[in-house]
C-alpha cells in the first residue's frame, strides 16, 4: 500500500500552497451561491465518528448541503483528493501530512480519532510486551501505524532486539487465525480485537497499546491516528461552513458514543466493518475524539515524529509547517 500511495502522490501532486486562515471565529463571509460539499470518509474506525451524518444530513446553513461517501481504502480516496473532487475527508493522520508536504491543497481541521490498537491473546502467559521477550509477536499493516507505533514502544522498553515482529497476515486473517486457535497472540485494531474477544472464549486484551503509549509519553498521552482535512479554498471562502460541519461532526460522534448499539446497526447497514453485535464493546475502544488542529498540534507532531524515524516517506519527509494546521 505504501508504495502505491507514494507513486500516486509523486505522479499527481504539484507545488505546495500557503497557510490556511482562521475559520471558526472572526471571519465575515460575502453572500455565496448554493453549494454541495463532497465529503469522504474511510470505513472502519477512521470514519466511524461521522456515521450519523449518513442518516441525518448535517445542517450547514442556507444553500449548503453535503454529499457524504464512505470508501474502503486510502487507495480509493487518494485520487479524489488529488483531483480536488473532495472538499473534506477523514483519513489517516500520516497520510494527511504526506499530502500537505507534497503540495496537496488540504489542511488539517481536527484530529477525529486516537489509537485503536490492542494486543489480543489466548495465551495466559502473555501479560505484557515484556512477556514476549525472546519470542515472536504477530502484527498487521506493515508500513503503517501498527508497525511503527509498536516498534517505537518496543524500543522505549529496550525490547526492540528482544521481540521479533512478524507480518504474516492481514487484519481479517489474523483475527480469524486467533479465533481458530492457529495463532495465540497478535496486535489488532478495533473492531477486530472485539470480534476475537467475542468469538474466542479464552481471548483477552493483554496490552492496551494506547496505555503503553501514554506511559511512555506522559506529556503527550495520545497518538492521533485519524484526521479531518479540508480543502484550502473552502477554508478561505466559506469558513463558517467548515465551523458548522465540525459542530455537526462532534454531535454525530457524541451520538455514536452515547448510542453504540444504534451506531453499530447503522455501521453494519453501511458496511463499515463494525456490526451491531460488537459495537457496544468496540466503540468505546475506538479512540473517537474531536480536537481542533491547533490544539492537537503537539500530539500530531509527536506521532508523526515516530514515522519520521522509521519511514520518513510516509509523512512526506518532514513535519508539516504552520500552514498545515487550520487555525481555531
Amino acid at each position: 500500500m505504501k508504495k502505491t500511495l507514494a507513486f500516486v502522490l509523486a505522479a499527481v501532486l504539484g507545488a505546495a500552497s500557503g497557510p490556511a486562515p482562521a475559520f471558526a471565529r472572526g471571519a465575515v463571509e460575502e453572500p455565496a451561491a448554493p453549494m454541495t460539499l463532497q465529503v469522504a470518509a474511510l470505513k472502519g474506525p477512521t470514519g466511524l465518528g461521522m456515521i450519523r451524518l449518513f442518516r441525518d444530513p448535517p445542517d450547514l446553513g442556507a444553500g449548503v448541503s453535503a454529499e457524504i461517501t464512505a470508501l474502503g481504502s486510502p487507495e480509493v480516496l487518494l485520487p479524489r483528493l488529488l483531483t480536488g473532487e473532495v472538499d473534506m475527508a477523514v483519513l489517516p493522520t500520516n497520510l494527511a501530512a504526506n499530502l500537505y508536504n507534497r503540495g496537496a491543497p488540504y489542511r488539517l481541521a481536527a484530529v477525529v480519532g486516537n489509537g485503536v490498537l490492542y494486543l489480543v491473546t489466548t495465551d495466559p502467559g502473555r501479560v505484557s510486551l515484556e512477556s514476549f521477550r525472546g519470542g515472536v509477536l504477530q502484527n498487521v499493516a506493515r508500513g503503517s501505524t501498527p508497525e511503527f507505533v509498536l516498534r517505537h514502544l518496543l524500543e522505549l522498553k529496550g525490547l526492540d532486539r528482544e521481540v521479533e515482529l512478524r507480518f504474516k497476515y492481514g487484519i481479517v486473517e489474523l483475527a480469524q487465525m486467533i479465533i481458530a486457535g492457529r495463532e495465540t497472540s497478535g496486535v489488532l485494531p478495533e473492531p477486530f480485537a472485539t470480534k476475537v474477544l467475542l468469538a474466542a472464549p479464552r481471548a483477552r486484551i493483554a496490552v492496551d497499546i494506547q496505555k503503553e503509549w501514554a506511559a511512555g509519553h506522559p506529556e503527550l498521552p495520545t497518538f492521533p491516528m485519524s484526521a479531518l482535512v479540508v480543502k484550502k479554498s473552502l477554508l478561505e471562502g466559506r469558513p463558517q461552513v467548515v465551523a458548522r460541519f465540525l459542530r455537526e461532526y462532534r454531535e454525530s460522534q457524541e451520538w455514536v458514543l452515547r448510542e453504540p448499539r444504534a451506531a453499530g446497526e447503522l455501521a453494519e447497514k453501511l458496511a463499515f466493518g463494525i456490526g451491531a453485535a460488537e459495537a457496544g464493546d468496540a466503540i468505546p475502544r475506538c479512540g473517537l475524539t474531536v480536537v481542533p488542529a491547533g490544539e492537537a498540534r503537539p500530539s500530531v507532531e509527536g506521532f508523526l515524529s515516530v514515522f519520521l524515524k522509521f519511514a520518513p516517506e510516509a509523512v512526506g519527509g518532514k513535519l508539516p509547517d504552520d500552514g498545515f494546521y487550520a487555525a481555531p
